[in-house]
């Protein structure tokens, strides 16, 4: 018989070494795709099992009906299974089928539903089913609830609502706390304008300060400026006071000088001696003898030796006798 009369699972089913077996491989693999198309761990663990059926083909045509939710498949999966594994055979295959359901964690309302329509199918009562869930899954089973009651879909408002309440009050609850927080936040903002009003104030206090005190050293540095102006002011009056007075002074010791008897031979030679002219005034007598000590000075000689020294020792003591006689003389 051609086989393209048939459909991909009726195809497979012809060629399995066993039917029963390739059709619980599907309704586990539609046990497990109830949460979604399968993923590689969940092939690998329809793999394992197919390792130890009889099937004698490929698993990959079962993976695709699986993922596509082809209901004629799986409906002629359940008549071969009703068929061939019903009562007590159909116990391994149940506890397959909790196992992969649980696999993931609590099983999917959609696998709830499939597990006991599979329960239904192979006449294992709702007991006798809880029995192998618990035994399978290590926990009790939990009937799930049946979205086609009303009583499911009033529960499901009154959680709804209460769960609209629930976040109404979180809502309030972190607005009251970002209000808290914004009005903390206002503070610690006043806080810190104060703060920083404080620390201008204290800054602008103390350039103040140092503006006052850099006022008071300039106004004493003026006086003391303008005290030390008139000291000099004083202290030159009184120089030109002095000199005014040695001028009138040496005025007249000069008018003396050029009056002293022209024959003074000894005035003559101490003039010599200072290198100055007859009738050279004081004031000219002292200034030759300043630069004449400064010239030969014995100090000046101190490097050139001893009868250097004494030489220039001589002349500064005639040097000296000379000046010393001029100015008794005048």
């Amino acid at each position: 018989m051609p086989s393209g009369r048939f459909n991909p699972f009726e195809t497979l089913l012809l060629t399995s070494r066993s039917q029963a077996d390739t059709a619980g491989l599907l309704l586990l693999a539609w046990v497990m795709a109830c949460r979604g198309p399968l993923n590689e761990a969940q092939r690998r663990h329809l793999t394992a099992l197919a390792s130890e059926c009889r099937h004698g083909h490929d698993l990959k045509p079962i993976f695709a009906l699986a993922d596509r939710q082809d209901f004629d498949a799986i409906q002629l999966a359940a008549e071969v299974m009703q068929k061939d594994r019903g009562g007590e055979q159909a116990y391994p295959f149940l506890r397959q089928a909790i196992a992969v359901s649980v696999v993931d964690g609590e099983p999917s309302i959609s696998q709830h539903h499939v597990l006991r329509f599979l329960a239904d199918l192979l006449g294992v009562i709702p007991s006798l089913f809880a029995t192998l869930y618990a035994e399978q899954a290590g926990r009790p089973y939990a009937v799930p609830e049946d979205p086609s009651r009303r009583d499911y879909w009033l529960t499901k408002e009154h959680q709804r609502q209460q769960e609209e309440a629930r976040q109404h009050e979180q809502d309030e609850r972190r607005r009251e706390q970002e209000a808290r927080e914004r009005q903390e936040q206002e503070l610690r903002r006043q806080r810190e304008r104060r703060e920083q009003e404080a620390r201008e104030r204290e800054r602008q206090r103390q350039e103040n300060a140092r503006q006052e005190r850099a006022h008071r050293e300039r106004a004493q540095q003026e006086r003391a400026r303008q005290d030390q102006a008139r000291e000099e002011r004083a202290r030159q009056e009184r120089q030109r006071q002095e000199r005014a007075r040695q001028e009138r002074s040496n005025a007249g010791q000069n008018r003396r000088w050029q009056q002293a008897p022209p024959n003074d031979a000894r005035a003559h030679r101490a003039l010599a001696v200072l290198g100055l002219p007859p009738g050279a005034s004081r004031g000219e007598i002292r200034k030759a003898y300043r630069r004449m000590a400064q010239t030969h000075h014995p100090d000046r000689f101190f490097a050139e030796g001893e009868a250097r020294m004494a030489t220039a020792s001589q002349r500064f003591q005639r040097i000296k006798n000379a000046y010393e006689y001029l100015m008794r003389a005048s």
